[in-house]
């Protein structure tokens, strides 16, 4: 039988205070690499993840890859029907910071998207 030694952020959660903390680092290092600031964000204790959210405009698809340029990761984007009924786009990049899952995010309506 073979040991595989797993590493610490795999099977410990991180208490919030440094989920927090990584949250602020993360912003720190954007900031350094000149990336646009999220207008929100969230960090998940139960989840162990810190959510990004962008405004709704076409110049978040930039912002978005600029952010997976710097931290890796592929921007995606699917098709969202709001419960008003408008049509927008769910962007996202996903990727790993400091063993936490990180997620930027935007909904960029319809009218925004057949303008680009």
């Amino acid at each position: 039988m073979t040991t595989i030694e797993i590493p610490d952020y795999v099977t410990r959660a991180k208490p919030l205070t440094d989920l927090t903390r990584t949250a602020a680092d993360l912003l720190e290092h954007a900031a350094d690499s000149d990336l646009p600031a999220p207008t929100a964000i969230r960090v998940s204790h139960g989840c162990q993840e810190i959510s990004l959210s962008f405004p709704g405009h076409r110049d978040t698809f930039a912002t978005l890859a600029r952010w997976a340029e710097r931290f890796g990761g592929t921007v995606t984007g699917e098709p969202f029907t709001r419960d008003d009924g408008s049509e927008s786009v769910h962007c996202q990049v996903k990727f790993p910071y400091q063993g936490v899952s990180v997620e930027a995010y935007a909904f960029i309506t319809a009218d925004q998207i057949s303008s680009t």
